[in-house]
């Protein structure tokens, strides 16, 4: 008898009967859940790095834009020329977790926690003081620009706005953000610095009436306020009601009117570049010698410019914009500019001016002149 020997391995395979139509839509269907369970986390993670916003804001380059065509001029004559001065401004964003990535690989831009930008938590608030401060930037840039070329130009007021009380205040309790000084101790006040003129033959510890317009109605309220005191650089004190104001409604009193229009664009970071703008526009030939250049800064009502936030993001726009000349406060925090430096590299030279005067300089040699 002959024995056989089978080999062992793995079965062949048994043929399955043609599935149904049935069937098939079953698989197809199964094989599309499984791809949705797997894609369905994946897409709620990467919509989540795009959508879900954190604690936190990103200060980024933004736009640099023409500022003299945004400036209307009446009652002398304005000047077309080629050359711009141009206004810089950041973009301010939410951060969410894809644009935190983003800005660990650009250095121009700044992460920024949610308590350094808005330390009250009010961010609408800081938006309306921001509106407020570019509205009366653009009226000092004009007074001084203005006063630059020898037009007798003055500002005036409808009072003065409290912003806020000062340590110890002597009217704390009395007098509220907001309301708006028209009296002082019987005296009339329009501009901040007539409460300093009308005390001025009071001492600290005097009674005084101050006469308020409060509310949207503008009610008059009158209070009875102790003056306090402040103390002098020459060692003296002076009395004081304890406020920190601004002019409420001001205007610039002058026979040459100047309108500008800022647009969407808050702060007062474009006073600097307002105030060259208007003085080219009312003087011939450009200031530029026919190119662009790039201005950022507070501008004084005593000619003085001041310093501003962004400086490095400023620079980077304009860099990116192919300007190659940028006017910024000298008063700029020297690491900044170190910082400032290195983003202009060779692209950008960089002009630290201290007054208009000096920003004037920069551009012209010798200043400008009104024509004859």
């Amino acid at each position: 008898m002959t024995s056989s020997i089978v080999p062992t391995g793995d079965p062949a395979p048994v043929a399955d009967e043609a599935p149904t139509p049935d069937e098939h839509r079953r698989r197809r269907r199964r094989r599309l859940l499984r791809l949705v369970a797997i894609l369905l986390p994946l897409a709620a993670v990467v919509a989540a790095s795009f959508l879900v916003e954190l604690p936190y804001y990103l200060v980024q380059p933004g736009s640099v834009r023409a500022a003299e065509e945004r400036i209307d001029v009446t009652g002398a004559r304005a000047f077309d020329e080629d050359g711009q001065l141009m206004f810089t401004t950041v973009l301010i964003t939410r951060a969410t977790p894809a644009l935190l990535v983003r800005a660990t690989l650009d250095d121009a831009i700044e992460v920024r926690s949610q308590e350094e930008l808005y330390p009250d938590g009010d961010v609408d608030s800081v938006r309306r003081d921001n509106i407020q401060r570019m509205d009366l930037s653009k009226l000092i840039a004009t007074r001084v620009a203005l006063s630059h070329l020898g037009i007798e130009a003055s500002f005036d007021a409808d009072g003065a706005k409290v912003l806020g009380l000062t340590e110890d205040s002597p009217s704390r309790g009395l007098l509220r953000r907001g309301d708006v000084i028209v009296q002082v101790d019987g005296g009339e006040v329009g501009m901040p610095e007539d409460i300093r003129e009308e005390l001025s033959d009071r001492a600290p510890g005097d009674p005084v009436e101050v006469v308020v317009q409060r509310g949207r109605a503008e009610e008059e309220v009158t209070v009875e306020v102790v003056l306090g005191s402040a103390d002098e650089e020459d060692g003296s004190v002076r009395p004081v009601l304890g406020v920190e104001v601004e002019p409420d409604d001001p205007v610039v009193e002058s026979d040459v009117r100047v309108e500008v229009d800022s647009g969407d664009v808050s702060g007062p970071s474009a006073g600097l570049a307002w105030t060259l703008a208007i003085i080219d526009r009312l003087t011939p030939g450009s200031m530029t010698g026919g190119r662009r250049v790039a201005v950022t800064g507070e501008m004084f009502d005593d000619g003085t410019v001041g310093a501003v936030g962004g400086v490095v993001q400023k620079v980077s726009a304009v860099r990116r914009a192919g300007i190659g000349t940028f006017l910024y406060p000298a008063s700029t925090p020297r690491h900044e500019q170190r910082e400032m430096r290195r983003v202009a590299g060779d692209a950008v030279t960089l002009h630290p001016v201290a007054t208009i005067d000096e920003a004037v300089e920069v551009l012209v040699p010798g200043g400008v002149r009104l024509p004859h």
